[in-house]
């Protein structure tokens, strides 16, 4: 077995093992998990932040504290929370921006300014606005079940996919976004989709349907926010978003597929039968 292959694998496990063990602690508390997720976002959106500065984007350095804001709002006030705390850390963030503009402090080219606006924007619905919706799911009656079906779901569609594509796989999936994705570890992470599915069927007692539907729907989410973040990396030109995590990169890149999929999972618990 190449070397090269094997020698991150021991600090990714246990850096995996040990954010699993600190997970399955925070479902003792639906506070618990939320700081937990809080944390987690807000050193996400400092990676992302710090990546836009250094792609040319002005992106407030407080960004970080107004996505845990978004977070612990929402856990607080639910779905109102969640969109208010979003329009008003924007809101803020825009009129601090506005007030540097004023006092001379910043650059004036409307263009410039536009983009950093977008930019911060962007942060801050990619990052605390998506995974706040695990803190919705976590407020259900059966919030526990659905959280930790839905983080096994994507943490197995995750591993399988990384283990069997890095020392099988062979066909490369989209190399001009992701060169290390393969076939392989896309048929992996299938199935891994689909034992995951199986578990949040059991765990919420839904029908077999509907853990097939979860399945699918939870391996599409996350492959696109996989891939979603690689093609930030490759345009701000980075490898990682971050190096908090050995063996994983940031926590940005530990949380690129759990994004969208908490927004998917949140829909699918409209509607499970």
């Amino acid at each position: 077995m190449d070397s090269a292959k094997t020698r991150t694998l021991g600090p990714r496990l246990a850096v995996g093992f040990s954010l699993g063990g600190v997970f399955l602690l925070s479902l003792l508390h639906p506070f618990a998990f939320t700081t937990f997720t809080a944390v987690s976002c807000a050193i996400a959106t400092k990676e992302l932040g710090d990546v836009l500065r250094h792609g040319g984007w002005h992106v407030p350095r407080a960004i970080p504290v107004f996505a845990a804001g978004i977070v612990y709002s929402t856990f607080l006030f639910g779905a109102s929370g969640h969109w208010l705390a979003l329009l008003a850390s924007v809101s803020a963030l825009v009129a601090w921006r506005i007030g540097l503009l004023l006092a001379g402090k910043a650059s004036r080219q409307p263009k410039q300014t536009l983009r950093d606006f977008g930019a911060t924007g962007f942060a801050l619905v990619y990052v605390p606005l998506l995974i706040s919706y695990a803190v919705l799911l976590i407020r259900r009656d059966d919030g526990v079940a659905w959280v930790l079906g839905l983080v096994l779901t994507v943490v197995m569609i995750d591993t399988f996919g990384y283990l069997v594509g890095r020392f099988f796989g062979k066909t490369k999936l989209i190399p001009t976004i992701s060169p290390k994705k393969t076939w392989e570890g896309f048929l992996a992470s299938a199935l891994g989709a689909l034992l995951g599915g199986l578990i949040l069927g059991w765990l919420t007692q839904t029908s077999l349907g509907f853990a097939l539907i979860f399945a699918v729907a939870i391996l599409i989410s996350s492959v696109l926010g996989d891939l979603s973040e690689s093609l930030i990396k490759r345009d701000l030109e980075v490898k990682d978003m971050g190096d908090a995590l050995p063996g994983h990169g940031g926590f940005m890149d530990r949380i690129d597929s759990l994004l969208p999929s908490a927004f998917v999972a949140f829909l699918l618990a409209q509607v499970a039968f």
